[in-house]
C-alpha cells in the first residue's frame, strides 16, 4: 500500500477525550449565546444549537446563515470564551504517541483558530503540529462541506491518498474518503461505513503499521 505522508486530526473529542467535558461546555457557551443575542429562552436557543449543527456542520455557520450573524462575532461571543484549561492539560502519553509518528502533523477542525491554538497549547502538543486548517481559514465552511477538504487539499499540495484523516465524526470523514484520503473513526461506536477504527487514539502507531503491512 502507498505511505501516508500527512496525518490530519480533527480536534474536538479526538485529540482529546470526551469524558473531559470540554465540549459540553463549549455548547453551553454557544447555547447561552444564542440565547442572549436572539433573545430567546435557554432551551430553545439549545435546540437551535443542535438542529445548526446538524444541518449545517457547525452552529456558527447556521447562525450566520439563517440570522446574519457573523462567524467571528459568534465564536469572540461564545467558544473563546471558554476556560480550556479546566477541561484538560497535558497529555505526556499523547505527545510521546505523536512525537513518534515520522509523517507531518496537521489539526482540521470546525473550531476557530483561537479556541484550537489554547486546546493545542493546554494538551502540551501545539510544538508538534505543523499547521491548523480551522473555520476561519476554510472561508467559513465547516466539515463535512466539501469545499473545505478540496481547499485544505490545495494548500498542503499533498496527494489526497497519501493523508490520512482521524476524526471522531463519521459524517466529517466520508468526503475525504471520496477524495482518497485514508480515513479513521476514532472512539466508539465503530464506523458504519468502509472507514478503519480506533477505540484509542494511542493505537495509532500500531494501527498504521499494521496497514501499511498489507
Amino acid at each position: 500500500m502507498d505511505g501516508i505522508d500527512v496525518i490530519l486530526f480533527d480536534l474536538d473529542n479526538t485529540l482529546y477525550h470526551p469524558a473531559s467535558g470540554l465540549l459540553e461546555a463549549g455548547d453551553e457557551t454557544i447555547t447561552r449565546f444564542i440565547s442572549e443575542r436572539l433573545k430567546i429562552p435557554w432551551e430553545r436557543a439549545n435546540q437551535m444549537r443542535v438542529r445548526t449543527w446538524r444541518e449545517y456542520g457547525a452552529t456558527a455557520r447556521g447562525m450566520e446563515v439563517e440570522h446574519g450573524i457573523p462567524q467571528r462575532e459568534f465564536f469572540a461571543g461564545s467558544i473563546e470564551q471558554v476556560c480550556v484549561e479546566e477541561y484538560i492539560g497535558p497529555q505526556p502519553e499523547l505527545r510521546a504517541m505523536l512525537q513518534s509518528l515520522p509523517q507531518r502533523l496537521y489539526v482540521f477542525t470546525n473550531a476557530p483558530c483561537v479556541y484550537a491554538a489554547r486546546t493545542l497549547q493546554a494538551l502540551d502538543i501545539a510544538d508538534l503540529i505543523s499547521g491548523v486548517f480551522d473555520i476561519e481559514t476554510t472561508g467559513g465552511l465547516p466539515k463535512p462541506e466539501c469545499g473545505c477538504y478540496d481547499q485544505v487539499l490545495e494548500e498542503m499540495g499533498v496527494p489526497a491518498e497519501r493523508i490520512a484523516l482521524l476524526e471522531d465524526t463519521e459524517a466529517n470523514l466520508t468526503p475525504a474518503a471520496d477524495l482518497g484520503m485514508v480515513t479513521i473513526k476514532v472512539g466508539p461506536p465503530p464506523p458504519s461505513g468502509d472507514h478503519l477504527y480506533l477505540e484509542d487514539l494511542l493505537d495509532l502507531p500500531k494501527l498504521l503499521r499494521d496497514r501499511a503491512a498489507g
